[in-house]
């Protein structure tokens, strides 16, 4: 019989144990499993890089399906709550008191065709973001931002640790501005339009074709100069391999919008 990977604080987890309180045989929706969770991360002060139970073992202790269970961490994804690491599982990210993203993304909601003016903005605060690094980032910020390449790149076939990956390899390079306000804006802009652009692949739980694992040289190949550039300390390289990295990513989101 297969074990479950060791989950931090396991005993934590039990008070989430049973079904939240339905009566009428409906089963437990997603959206209330990711809540559940997330007031459990909370209220239990789970540190950053806490694992989060299986899937498995969440459908068992929430008497929830796999399916259920499933949508409930893309949904945790998404909100920057948990980091889902393809082959490992889902890991507390950090508090989402430290964020910003929940007040972005309610502004996102009350006028969705302001979507392009946050794609701007995001835009503007990478290439000052990476400007900076490229100006002080040090060896070790250099060998996050490669470490996070190839976890990028290892997560090619699920869409929900793309998402977790891609944050985590992008905001790696901004943090290395040493600028936290304009890392913290950066990262809940990204992490808002993460949300809203890949909305319908984390409801059907699909992967577009250019994230299939088959593309992951390609994908490397689209942020590697982003990350060459501040290696490198050269600004103007730096500017270009974040423009064309936005433009391209466009492209593939608007054609392969399921």
């Amino acid at each position: 019989m297969a074990r479950s990977k060791q989950t931090d604080g396991a005993e934590v987890w039990q008070v989430m144990r049973g079904p939240a309180g339905r009566r009428d045989g409906e089963p437990v929706a997603a959206q209330e499993i990711a809540g559940r969770v997330e007031q459990l991360i909370v209220s239990a002060g789970l540190p950053e890089g806490a694992r989060l139970p299986s899937e498995r073992d969440l459908a068992l202790i929430t008497a929830a399906s796999r399916p259920t269970v499933s949508q409930a961490i893309r949904i945790l994804v998404v909100k920057g709550l948990v980091e889902s690491r393809r082959g490992s599982g889902a890991y507390v990210r950090r508090k989402p008191e430290t964020s910003l993203a929940a007040t972005v993304s309610l502004m996102l909601s009350l006028n969705t065709e302001s979507v392009a003016h946050l794609v701007d903005l995001r835009l503007w605060l990478e290439t000052d973001g990476i400007t900076q690094a490229i100006a002080r980032s040090t060896p070790a910020e250099v060998a996050a931002g490669e470490a996070a390449l190839r976890e990028l790149a290892a997560s090619a076939g699920s869409t929900s640790a793309w998402i977790s990956a891609d944050t985590q390899f992008h905001a790696t390079l901004v943090r290395a501005s040493r600028n936290p306000y304009l890392a913290s804006i950066y990262e809940s802009v990204h992490e808002t339009l993460i949300n809203y652009e890949y909305r319908d692949w984390i409801a059907s739980g699909t992967v577009p074709d250019w994230l299939r694992p088959s593309e992951a040289a390609f994908l490397t190949a689209l942020h590697e100069p982003i990350l060459a550039a501040v290696r490198d300390r050269d600004e103007q390289a730096g500017r270009l391999a974040v423009l064309r990295h936005h433009q391209e990513m466009a492209q593939h989101l608007a054609a392969s919008r399921p």
